[in-house]
């Protein structure tokens, strides 16, 4: 008999997985900006003030729930909006291919 998978939910996997930049992602500084290159695909996006420093957390392997804490402090946000923003852009990201999620 054939089971049916259970369709992953990606909000939660942006929460729980462990976020690594894959290989074919570059990446780049550019002043307050990050600039990420898919060299696969020839595209680029950018990243505001922000989403550069989610990004650098995440590729120094800090947990979800720590980046939001940090985001929050250093940016004088409520928790409620540093969770839904910061899970909006990782979601952005892993549907771009831009990050990969291990359990």
């Amino acid at each position: 008999m054939w089971r049916r998978r259970s369709r992953v939910d990606p909000d939660r996997l942006v929460r729980t997985a462990r976020l690594s930049r894959p290989p074919h992602v570059r990446a780049t500084a550019q002043g307050d900006q990050t600039v990420l290159l898919d060299i696969e695909h020839g595209h680029y996006y950018a990243l505001n003030e922000v989403g550069s420093r989610i990004w650098n957390m995440m590729c120094e392997g800090v947990p979800f729930a720590e980046i939001v804490d940090r985001v929050c402090t250093e940016y004088d946000v409520p928790r409620e909006h540093g969770e839904r923003d910061a899970a909006l852009l990782l979601r952005q990201l892993l549907d771009a291919s831009l990050i990969r999620c291990d359990p």
